[in-house]
């Protein structure tokens, strides 16, 4: 039978210390070693809490093999420009989970991840301070995603960008999604569940020893490292994001001259890399096996499948008391075996006064496998929460049935106005009883996760934000409740002024909430100089010159915006000139294929214009759009030496511009209401330019959106960006 807990809080603090002291996770030495040692990015924590998920998924239940990239819910292969590989793998699962969603998705930007897991003004958040140089941490993208903070597109803050740009793109965006469900994975995660997860959202973040000279196979598309001894320091953290498997990939494969060691079975992950699509004949994939020793190990923090999110439309909010996420697990309640108390309910304050009455959802992070959960509304009187549980509102119950972020569905609890808490009982001892008397059942800690500070001997890798007044902690000791402010209880029992929050997330929404198309103005943030000139679209002309079989000259040239316009192109994802004053490049294509050509433009103001257009070759030569010819001849393009240039143009558009003014007016808005009411006729430019909520056709909501673009109201849509067409 398990113990009472022990409480001696009224005797001294001394012996409280001794019993309520699970473990400081906070202090990790292994991360040390890795930042210290490692010759690539380290990221994570030897000591995640994330447990075992029992699934009734049957391996008799799955194909063999699954490939979300066969079913195009990939976007193409990036080459990461900094040691930010766990930007770039956790967007590129998120970019799979929209696309294999039905969401129509660009590149979204890792470097405004990047910047936002950075140091703060005020010291706090991660001590990133070398934003190429500098590794990060799993955690990162996590709380980046469920704090709602991101992800914005990539032409809204390009690589290369730096913090001014950064805080000019919040101000200027804001993001389409926000996550709500993330789901732990690790060593000991059974291959059925982790398949589930590929196959149901589309992708799984995982982190290996990525150790190519070592373990990479000569035709740098399979990878196998056998030797799971290795020191910290033998150690290359890297991410990626794995779409797919096959349960008969040949083991030979992984062979490689360094070691010769090949797999005891067939079988392996299909990688999405962030090393460019060059790399290998595989367009920058590759194959990992089942058996490799370091992948989703823990030493490199939680790997985790990114499993849902909400769509945003202006019509949600989400209160929230930290905006980095879970850094460990609270589980410092215990008695004198080191064994957590039963049943514990963690709380957030938070003033609920403004424009969002109604409760939608609940979010908190917890790795307390399958215990019970019920999510509480608590009154706050006198700026605590209640102790009187007879006056809490039970919003719902549940299980916790995997690890990670979990959000709960509340059915529209409409929220008392002011000051009020959310708060989440975890209750084990179903799971404890039931399991206690099974061989090998080991006990796992009632546990919340808290956004709290990590360091090391030398230093920190991470400083919170936490206040008083905003977390607390309530739990019954012998028929006496007991309620800590957080940061009071952590600088009375850890010596610890900088304390913690729990996660803990209120999602909230205005059921009457839509947009105001008769809005025509609002209050100003910078002059009527700049408004006017921030509210001037930047115009993108691009000419292609196709000089010879296989030689290609892109030309940008941008009108528009505020002016001193520097240009960045690439090619299938991997930059080939970053941002300069260069307005071209010259392309030598020769291999057979399709080149994706992306274009993109960045004024003095940190806007961003992109564009794309697609080249081809075949048998070695390009084939160059818009020649009328004779099927039935061979084509031959005509060789340097001749000196003949053949020029195709490709007319720029703005998207909301179904005028073709070149501006965003409110005639464009009445154009639309027109063509709707079948009084003007749209050709097909002029109705893909009026689409710009991409929803694939003209609508009153595009006209809507039109009308807010021209008050300078923030809105998800395409109004005012660029498109290329050629005539």
């Amino acid at each position: 039978m398990k113990k009472k807990i022990l409480i001696f809080l009224l005797l001294t603090a001394l012996i409280m210390s001794s019993f309520i002291i699970n473990s400081q996770a906070k202090e990790i030495d292994s991360l040390a070693e890795i930042a210290s040692l490692s010759k690539l990015e380290p990221i994570g924590s030897k000591s995640v809490n994330a447990y075992t998920e029992l699934t009734d998924v049957k391996a008799s239940t799955l194909p063999a093999s699954y490939s979300s990239r066969d079913l195009g819910y990939t976007t193409h292969v990036r080459q990461q420009s900094a040691n930010i590989c766990w930007a770039y793998s956790s967007l590129a699962s998120l970019e799979t989970l929209l696309l294999k969603s039905g969401e129509k998705v660009e590149h979204f930007s890792p470097e405004h991840m990047n910047i936002w897991g950075s140091m703060e003004e005020d010291g706090t958040g991660w001590q990133r301070e070398d934003l190429v140089s500098d590794g990060g941490y799993s955690y990162i993208p996590m709380g980046y995603l469920t704090s709602w903070n991101g992800p914005l597109l990539d032409k809204e803050l390009p690589i290369g960008s730096d913090k001014e740009a950064y805080n000019n793109a919040n101000s200027l965006y804001s993001t389409d999604y926000g996550v709500t469900e993330i789901r732990y994975v690790n060593r000991d995660t059974p291959i059925e569940t982790v398949k589930s997860y590929v196959m149901e959202y589309g992708a799984v973040v995982a982190n290996f020893n990525a150790d190519t000279v070592q373990y990479m196979n000569s035709t740098s598309d399979g990878f196998y490292c056998s030797d799971g001894s290795l020191p910290t320091s033998a150690l290359y953290g890297h991410a990626i994001s794995i779409v797919g498997w096959d349960d008969n990939y040949p083991k030979e494969n992984f062979s490689t001259s360094y070691s010769g060691d090949t797999p005891d079975n067939n079988g392996a992950w299909l990688i999405k890399n962030s090393w460019g699509s060059y790399v290998n004949t595989n367009g920058g994939y590759f194959w990992i096996s089942y058996e490799d020793a370091w992948l989703f190990h823990s030493i490199f923090g939680p790997s985790f499948a990114i499993a849902d999110y909400e769509k945003l439309d202006g019509s949600q909010a989400i209160y929230q008391n930290e905006v980095y996420g879970a850094t460990t697990q609270f589980s410092y309640l215990t008695d004198e075996c080191g064994v957590a108390a039963d049943k514990i309910t963690y709380v957030n304050v938070f003033d609920f006064s403004n424009d969002f009455p109604v409760l939608d959802k609940v979010l908190f992070e917890s790795t307390s496998y399958d215990a019970d959960y019920t999510v509480y509304y608590i009154p706050v009187f006198g700026g605590k929460p209640t102790q009187e549980t007879y006056l809490w509102q039970e919003l719902s119950t549940g299980t916790v049935d995997y690890t990670g972020y979990i959000t709960v569905d509340v059915d529209d609890f409409e929220l008392p106005e002011g000051m009020g808490a959310i708060g989440i009982s975890v209750d084990n001892t179903r799971t404890y009883n039931e399991n206690k008397d099974k061989k090998g059942y080991e006990y796992i800690p009632n546990s919340l996760g808290v956004c709290e500070w990590l360091a090391y001997s030398g230093g920190y890798y991470f400083k919170n934000q936490g206040e008083t007044g905003e977390s607390y902690v309530m739990y019954t000791d012998q028929s006496n409740p007991i309620l800590y402010d957080l940061m009071d209880f952590y600088d009375k029992y850890f010596d610890d002024p900088m304390g913690a929050t729990f996660v803990i997330k209120a999602i909230t929404k205005n059921p009457d909430f839509t947009p105001d198309p008769t809005a025509t103005q609002v209050t100003p943030t910078e002059t009527t100089e700049e408004i006017t000139t921030q509210s001037k679209a930047i115009t993108l002309g691009v000419t292609l010159e196709y000089i010879g079989n296989t030689r290609l000259n892109v030309i940008a040239d941008a009108s528009g915006g505020s002016g001193e316009y520097t240009y960045e192109f690439s090619v299938n994802g991997e930059v080939i000139q970053s941002y300069s004053d260069q307005n071209y490049i010259a392309l030598s294509l020769d291999t057979d294929g399709s080149y994706t050509v992306e274009i993109s433009v960045k004024d003095s103001g940190g806007r961003v214009l992109s564009t794309q257009s697609v080249t081809t070759v075949e048998d070695g030569k390009i084939v160059i759009p818009g020649e009328n010819t004779d099927p039935t001849e061979t084509i031959t393009a005509p060789t340097e030496t001749t000196n003949t240039v053949a020029t195709q143009i490709a007319k720029a558009y703005i998207m909301g511009d179904v005028d073709y003014n070149g501006n965003i007016s409110i005639k464009d808005a009445t154009l639309i209401r027109k063509h709707l009411a079948k009084i003007t006729d749209f050709d097909e430019i002029t109705l893909m330019l009026s689409d710009v909520d991409s929803s694939g056709g003209c609508s009153i909501k595009d006209a809507t959106l039109i009308q807010k673009y021209i008050a300078l109201i923030d809105t998800p849509s395409n109004v005012g960006q660029t498109v290329m067409l050629t005539d």
